[in-house]
């Protein structure tokens, strides 16, 4: 069953089919009926947060309706609440299906040094056309005659229009554990992920193809159209691939340890381009570029679950255990060994706040009873 059916129980929005179908799942099992308590439970008494808010808005806005341009506006569904609890609970990890019926689960200590692993936050490394390195964060404050950082994020002034002989070319580093916001110089909007880089002009040329090159990492664009640029195409080059874009949204993932380039389509139209291999997109629709064969593969996904992050959450459904752990390492600077390699394709379902404390997340993965972890400073390992 979809998640966004217990919301809409929990705020009592669901349609006569929708309330079959909830009402099938629920009378299934014990689990799913204690599901569904420890869910409701934690949803009443779980705070009212802004920044979750604003999160799960966007993401629903993004995904069923016209995207906003400001990067914290949102129309989605009321379903926020609901991200707040599950954010804080992790949706008992691997929802019902590891959790044995009538189980009693026990709390574990796990002892996480608090001062070692930290919260990612926005911070980032801009690299000038002189080779000058910046140091960006909250509350580094930066400015230059054709760009400015609060510390939150980086904006280029829009307008300026160079000589192609004469452009100059920044590269913005987003570290483990940070991530970062950047406004170019046409008005495209790039999130960043943690450990990502991303190399782009300083501004762009009349009739020329405005081209940034995503060295490795992750992002979101969300691209200025072309038709007020004279009609200059985006281009995104990513190792073996280009996106050729005309005004859209997308994701590209593209971390160095990836054997495949993986951009989702939000909205709008791509061209993907690799060698002599190219696909089209359509909103909804995810490539991935094998960077072995460079062979293309499409498919529908769901979209929420590739670009959650880039609104304050992680949205996990099916995911193994070494996925999970493997984003959790880039988000709190944190280095995963696993010494169990049975639990390494365990499937797990949950949506968690990027803003929750390691320590957290870590113990109810353990109620689960999978999978064991023990830290050592910056370590984890699981056992």
């Amino acid at each position: 069953m979809e998640f966004k059916l217990i919301v809409k129980k929990l705020n009592n929005t669901l349609t006569k089919e929708e309330e079959l179908l909830f009402e099938e799942w629920f009378s299934e099992s014990d689990s799913h009926r204690a599901y569904f308590a420890q869910v409701e439970k934690n949803y009443l008494e779980f705070p009212d947060a802004v920044d979750s808010k604003k999160g799960w808005e966007e993401i629903s806005a993004k995904t069923n309706s016209k995207p906003q341009s400001n990067k914290n506006n949102g129309n989605g569904p009321n379903y926020w609440k609901y991200a707040a609890a599950v954010a804080a609970i992790f949706i008992l990890g691997a929802l019902p299906f590891f959790i044995k019926e009538k189980q009693q689960v026990q709390n574990t200590p796990i002892l996480v040094e608090k001062d070692a692993i930290k919260i990612g936050t926005d911070k980032a490394t801009l690299t000038l056309e002189d080779g000058s390195n910046v140091i960006l964060g909250k509350g580094e404050h930066f400015n230059a005659n054709n760009l400015s950082s609060n510390g939150e994020e980086l904006v280029y002034k829009t307008g300026t229009k160079l000589d192609e002989n004469t452009i100059a070319y920044n590269v913005l580093t987003i570290p483990r554990g940070g991530q970062f916001f950047i406004t170019l110089a046409d008005g495209t909007k790039v999130w960043l992920n943690s450990e990502t880089q991303l190399r782009y002009p300083v501004s762009f040329t009349s009739k020329v193809p405005r081209k940034v090159e995503l060295v490795y990492g992750e992002a979101y664009f969300e691209v200025s159209p072309s038709t007020e640029h004279d009609d200059s195409h985006f281009l995104v080059s990513t190792h073996e691939q280009e996106i050729d874009v005309l005004g859209t949204e997308f994701n590209i993932k593209a971390y160095k340890e990836d054997a495949f380039i993986a951009t989702t389509l939000v909205e709008g139209r791509v061209l993907i381009k690799s060698g002599s291999n190219s696909e089209n997109l359509s909103p909804g629709q995810q490539s991935q570029m094998n960077l072995e064969t460079q062979q293309i593969n499409v498919a529908q996904v769901d979209v929420y679950n590739a670009i959650s992050w880039k609104s304050g959450f992680f949205s996990f459904k099916d995911k193994s255990l070494n996925e999970i752990m493997l984003v959790l390492s880039r988000w709190y600077d944190i280095e995963v060994l696993i010494e169990n390699t049975k639990v390494n394709n365990l499937k797990f379902n949950g949506v968690f706040n990027k803003k929750q404390n390691l320590e957290e997340i870590l113990l109810i993965i353990e109620n689960t009873n999978e999978a064991k972890f023990e830290t050592v400073g910056k370590k984890i390992i699981v056992k």
